[in-house]
């Protein structure tokens, strides 16, 4: 069964698609087959009618929508455009999280379609390129990083209201080295919690793929 949308904590979250050029080490896809015991899995990828359909019949009373499952949303792109704006339409918070790779996964500036999402909440992961390609393993290579950096400026440009994130097996040097390079970008840092059980025992937790 694809499950294109679930509920976390209290959220209707949207999982697009299986696929990302990165393979994060703290990835939440290394320790299970979903959250909550949800399976996020697909067999295939949503359009955004389906997506909508899905969304429809959870009977969902919150009032934001996160793009984020089992893969980067942004490599299901008219999915995620699609669907956003028919969320914006309908009223929701609409959020994007999004290891920020979204230009080079589509070969264009794609930040021009993103008016239909409230929050882009980017993965910085680290503050070096050397760093950020030891920890997620870009198919991108040290091209990666600058590429996140230069999504992330693009966003904040177009006026979306962009944050960064990192987790926290980086460390507390590492970290403070992130905030001091969000900082000089005039972007806030989000540092979450690692979580392990991939939310196993449905309690409230922060990891690379949740809030």
């Amino acid at each position: 069964m694809n499950n294109y949308v679930y509920i976390l904590d209290g959220k209707a979250y949207v999982n697009l698609t299986n696929k990302c050029h990165n393979a994060c080490s703290f990835c939440i896809r290394n320790t299970g087959n979903g959250v909550a015991g949800t399976p996020l899995w697909l067999d295939n990828e949503p359009t955004a009618a389906e997506v909508v359909a899905a969304f429809d019949k959870l009977g969902y009373t919150g009032e934001e929508i996160v793009f984020c499952g089992y893969g980067e949303p942004t490599e299901n792109l008219s999915a995620l455009i699609g669907s956003a704006r028919e969320f914006k339409r309908r009223g929701y918070r609409t959020r994007l999280n999004t290891n920020g790779l979204g230009n080079l996964v589509n070969g264009m500036d794609i930040t021009g379609e993103l008016g239909c999402i409230d929050t882009v909440s980017v993965s910085l992961n680290n503050h070096t390129a050397e760093k950020y390609a030891e920890i997620t393993k870009s198919a991108f290579g040290l091209r990666a990083f600058d590429a996140v950096l230069g999504f992330a400026k693009a966003c904040k440009a177009a006026g979306s209201n962009v944050v960064f994130t990192v987790v926290d097996v980086i460390g507390d040097d590492d970290v403070k080295c992130c905030k001091q390079l969000c900082d000089g970008m005039d972007i806030p840092l989000r540092v979450r919690k690692y979580v392990a059980d991939n939310y196993g025992d449905g309690t409230t937790g922060i990891n690379a793929k949740g809030d």
